[in-house]
C-alpha cells in the first residue's frame, strides 16, 4: 500500500545529511525480536508540516480501573507511569482506548530502551543507527493518517514505555540523529528491524510480506572479518524447540488458519520444502493423515509456539527424533532490514551509525524532517 500524503504526512528538507563518525566505546541487552511491523514494508510519502510533530501512541484499552493523572508541566502519569505529553481516553468502533500524544522525538526517547537499550559506550553508534530507524517507522506510520491512533506501544510497533523507561545514553543517541530519517526515492521508509539475524539477513520476499519487492530490504552479509558474524555480540549460539507429532495438530488447529491452512488432521511429518537465499525456511510442509499443508515465510513462526511464544526465527532444520521433531536454528526475529545485534558488532567494530545503516538498509538516504 502506498501511504497517502495528507495534511498529517511528514516533510522532507531538500538537503540530506549523512550522520558522521561516532565516538567509540560502553555492555548491552538488545530486545529479542523487536521490529517494524511485518505487514507493511513499503516506504511513506514524506513527512510532517512544520510543527505537526504530534505521535499518537496507544497504550492499551481502557479497563474501567484506569488511573491519569496530570503531574506536572507536559507530563501525564497513567496507572503509575510517567508519559510526556498528554494521555486520554478516547474512543472508536473498539470501545474505549488510553493515548499518548507526544513530540515524535520525546516518544523516541520512550522507545530505544525497550528496543535496544545498551549502557555500553561501544555502542553509541548502534543506538544511534537504531533512533534512525525507530523514527523512520514512526515517521511513516504517521503518514497514514489512522483515525485515533498511529502506532501501538508494544511490539506490534516498537515497544514504547514513556517517561518512566528514558535513559540518558538512549536520549544521547535520539538527540544526536535528531529529525532524521531514511528515504528511499524521497519517501520515508518504515525500516524493518529485528533482534539477532545470523550470518545473513532476509528479503522481505522471503517472508511474503505484502508490497515487500523493497530494493533496500535485501539479504545482507553479515559475515565478520575475523569469523562468526557481527551479532556474535550477542552471546547466542543458537536454538531448539521440540515438538511431538501429537502437539502439532492442536498448533495447526489454533493457528493455523491464519496462515492458510485449510484442514487439519493428525500430522505424521514436517518437511522443509524451500529455503530463500538468507537459508530461512520459506516453506514448511505438514504431512497429515489425510492430506498436506504448506505453511510459508513468517506464518511459520506464528503456527510453532511454545507456550504460546513463536518460533524465534525461520533459520532452522528439523530432524525427527523417535517421536519427537527437533527444530535447531539461530537468530531472533524475521530477519529483515537491521540486526540490532549485527549493529552493536558493528559499533564494537569502529563503524559508524551512517555506515552501519547504510549496510542494513542499502540504497536508502538520510534526510531530515522539516
Amino acid at each position: 500500500m502506498r501511504f497517502a500524503s495528507r495534511s498529517r504526512s511528514l516533510r522532507l528538507c531538500g538537503v540530506v545529511l549523512a550522520l558522521g563518525a561516532c565516538a567509540a566505546p560502553r555492555r548491552v541487552p538488545a530486545s529479542d525480536g523487536r521490529a517494524a511491523r511485518d505487514s507493511s514494508v513499503e516506504s511513506s510519502r514524506s513527512g510532517l508540516r512544520r510543527g505537526d510533530k504530534t505521535i499518537r501512541v496507544l497504550l492499551a484499552r481502557a479497563s474501567g480501573r484506569d488511573v491519569i493523572v496530570r503531574s506536572g508541566p507536559g507530563i501525564t502519569t497513567w496507572n503509575g507511569r510517567r508519559f510526556r505529553g498528554t494521555v486520554d481516553v478516547l474512543r472508536d468502533v473498539s470501545g474505549d482506548a488510553i493515548v499518548n500524544a507526544v513530540d515524535l522525538e520525546d516518544y523516541l526517547r520512550g522507545v530505544l530502551p525497550g528496543e535496544i537499550g545498551s549502557r555500553d559506550p561501544r555502542d553509541r553508534a548502534a543506538l544511534q543507527a537504531q533512533a534512525v530507524a525507530a523514527r523512520s517507522y514512526a515517521a511513516a506510520r504517521m503518514g497514514e493518517r489512522r483515525t485515533l491512533f498511529d502506532v501501538t506501544a508494544t511490539v506490534s510497533d516498537q515497544v514504547y514505555g514513556g517517561l518512566s523507561a528514558e535513559r540518558a545514553e538512549t536520549d544521547d543517541a535520539v538527540r544526536a540523529t535528531r529529525g532524521l530519517v531514511l528515504t528511499w526515492n524521497d519517501r520515508i521508509v518504515t525500516a524493518p528491524y529485528h533482534s539477532h539475524g545470523g550470518l545473513m539477513t532476509a528479503s522481505a520476499d522471503e517472508l511474503f510480506w505484502r508490497n515487500a519487492s523493497q530494493p533496500y530490504l535485501r539479504p545482507v552479509d553479515d559475515h565478520a572479518p575475523g569469523g562468526g558474524c557481527f551479532c556474535d555480540a550477542s552471546g547466542s549460539r543458537g536454538w531448539e524447540r521440540r515438538f511431538t507429532r501429537a502437539g502439532l495438530r492442536p498448533l495447526l488447529q489454533q493457528y493455523g488458519a491464519a496462515a492458510g491452512v485449510a484442514r487439519v488432521s493428525d500430522v505424521r511429518m514436517l518437511r522443509i520444502t524451500a529455503r530463500g537465499p538468507s537459508g530461512r525456511v520459506t516453506a514448511l510442509e505438514f504431512e497429515m493423515a489425510d492430506g498436506r499443508a504448506i505453511v510459508r515465510g513468517n506464518d511459520i513462526r506464528s503456527v510453532l509456539r511454545t507456550d504460546g511464544a513463536i518460533l524465534p526465527s525461520t533459520n532452522f532444520s528439523v530432524e525427527l527424533r523417535g517421536d519427537v521433531l527437533l527444530l535447531s536454528g539461530s537468530g531472533n526475529g524475521h530477519g529483515v532490514g537491521m540486526s540490532q545485534w549485527g549493529a552493536i558488532g558493528r559499533a564494537r567494530a569502529g563503524h559508524d551509525a551512517r555506515s552501519i545503516l547504510a549496510a542494513y538498509y542499502p540504497g536508502t538516504r538520510l534526510a531530515p524532517l522539516l
